[in-house]
This record gives structure tokens, C-alpha cells and sequence, in this order.
């Protein structure tokens, strides 16, 4: 009697157990339909995961649609319209800086009411002397703290000229300008070679006696 009833028992949880699996595995649209019931198979508690898995990432997958079309929609509600306006930069372009060196300007006369004129080197000389890219002297002011003033007992202030892209034979250029400014001013001047700068100091002239020195040679 005992077995018996074991036996019913069994039974009838077993039946349970594949309707309730065929309802658990089959789709929402599917529910009832014999073809869900053919791809689950009779016993699908043989093997869960096979089913279990493939919900499962279908699920997942969903999830990760929807996660995206809702960023998708706050992302345009939230995108800031823009207008493009139609200026002209014309007037702006001529502030920015040149990529090349522009040419040398031409005048009607040289020298100009501003005292320039292009350069014309002597191929005699031993040294050069280059302009800036601006066609100007690179005639350089430096103010230098000089002796120390024993009544005030303050230090002299002196402006030194420095005249710099000096190639070639850099004693030579220093010699003939050293001579020519002492034949204007009618006494000595100090200066200060820096070879390997192409640099000549002069203290004791004006900046005026240079640029006419470079002008007479041709720079």
C-alpha cells in the first residue's frame, strides 16, 4: 500500500514538473504552442543551462538595447543647437604672423624718410652682418648695472649696444667698428666680442653710430 502511494506520488510530481517547465521556458507569444514544446524537448530538467543561457543573454541583451536607445533619446533632448555666423576674417588675418619671410619692400628712393635702405655687402670684407627677419639692423639695447657711486652709494646704471648675427671674422667686424666710432666720437669706446654668439658690446656710443657704420658697409 505504501509503495503504491510513493509511486502515485511520483507521478504526479513528475507530470508537475514538465508542465510547469514547458510554461518557464517557453516565450511570452509562444505559451501553449506545440512548436515550444518540440525545441524544449520532454525532459528539459536533464540539462537547465541549455535553456536557461540562452534566455538569459537574450534578456541581457535587451537590457543593453534598451540602456542605449535611452541614452540615445536624453542625448538629443540635451544637445545645444549652434548658428554659424558669417564674418569676415580678412582684417584679422593681417594681425597673424607671416609663415615667410615677406620680400624686401621697394621704394620710388633710398634712403627712405625713415632713414632704411636695402643691403648691399662689399664682397671684400671678411665678415657679415645679417638683418632681422623684419629688414631691420639687429641693433639691440642692454642696461647694465656699472660702477657703485661712493655718495649715493647707489650703483650707475650704463646702456651697452649689442650688435648681434654677426658671421665670418667677428675680430674683424669688431676692429673697423671700434676704429670708425673712435674717429666720430674722438675717444676711446670699450667693446665685447662673443664668438660663438656672433655678439659685439659696445659701451660708449650711441646706437645711431652703428646703424650709420652698418649702412656705410653695405648691411
Amino acid at each position: 500500500m505504501l509503495t503504491r502511494l510513493v509511486r502515485l506520488s511520483c507521478g504526479r510530481v513528475g507530470k508537475c514538473l514538465k508542465s510547469d517547465s514547458r510554461r518557464c521556458f517557453a516565450s511570452d507569444t509562444d505559451v501553449g504552442s506545440t512548436a515550444a514544446d518540440e525545441d524544449i524537448g520532454d525532459e528539459p530538467w536533464k540539462d537547465p543551462w541549455k535553456y536557461a543561457i540562452k534566455r538569459k543573454g537574450s534578456a541581457i541583451n535587451i537590457c543593453i538595447i534598451g540602456i542605449v536607445i535611452s541614452r540615445l533619446t536624453f542625448a538629443e533632448k540635451t544637445l545645444t543647437s549652434f548658428e554659424e555666423a558669417n564674418v569676415d576674417w580678412k582684417y584679422v588675418e593681417r594681425l597673424m604672423p607671416h609663415k615667410v619671410i615677406p620680400d624686401i619692400p621697394e621704394h620710388s628712393q633710398y634712403p627712405t624718410p625713415s632713414g632704411w635702405r636695402p643691403p648691399n655687402p662689399s664682397p671684400d670684407l671678411p665678415y657679415y652682418v645679417g638683418r632681422r627677419r623684419t629688414h631691420t639692423l639687429p641693433l639691440f639695447l642692454e642696461r647694465r648695472r656699472d660702477q657703485l657711486d661712493p655718495k649715493t652709494m647707489e650703483f650707475e646704471y650704463v646702456e651697452i649696444v649689442a650688435l648681434r648675427n654677426v658671421h665670418g671674422d667677428i675680430f674683424a667686424c669688431e676692429r673697423d667698428l671700434r676704429e670708425y666710432l673712435e674717429n666720430e666720437l674722438k675717444h676711446p669706446v670699450a667693446t665685447n666680442v662673443d664668438e660663438l654668439k656672433g655678439i659685439i658690446r659696445v659701451k660708449g656710443a650711441d646706437r645711431t653710430l652703428l646703424e650709420k657704420f652698418l649702412f656705410d658697409c653695405g648691411f
